[in-house]
């Protein structure tokens, strides 16, 4: 099945520490509601995660993947380059700055081996990006101190 999500949304924070909260990749399991042990690989030239290895869950399924970024200045890539399962996609986050905070602008194409309704798949995906959004807002409006305690 394949799917296309884009989400707007606001987070109240500097712009730089939304794009900082981003590249916190390690910490990704902490706001993704899909994806687990998320180790990061390779690095750029500016010390930016390049390749990173993660479990992605959906519908009681788990895909070992492997995930390139690519990163602009406002602005994060990624793209499974390979998966367990078969799963295909990627997706980006820009970053505007408003007077209100960040405005963020998030898509991700998926394209998973799954046979399921396209319904279904659509609407679960959909509510797990959602939420995905809102512990990502928690997430971002709290760093660098996650959890208690200062992040890098």
């Amino acid at each position: 099945m394949r799917s296309k999500i884009d989400i707007r949304f606001t987070v109240d924070a500097g712009i730089d520490q939304v794009m900082d909260a981003l590249l916190a990749v390690d910490l990704m399991s902490e706001w993704s509601t899909s994806l687990s042990d998320v180790r990061v690989g390779p690095r750029d030239a500016d010390g930016k995660p390049r390749r990173v290895f993660a479990t992605a869950h959906f519908l009681g399924n788990s895909d070992a993947q492997v995930l390139e970024y690519s990163w602009e200045r406002y602005r994060s890539e990624w793209r499974v380059v390979d998966s367990s399962r078969g799963s295909k996609g990627g997706g980006w986050i820009e970053l505007v700055e408003a007077p209100e905070g960040t405005e963020v602008d998030y898509h991700v194409e998926l394209s998973l081996p799954l046979p399921i309704p396209g319904i279904l798949f659509n609407r679960t995906l959909r509510k797990l990006h959602e939420e995905t959004v809102a512990n990502f807002i928690d997430f971002a409006e709290r760093y660098p101190e996650v959890g208690g305690f200062a992040v890098g």
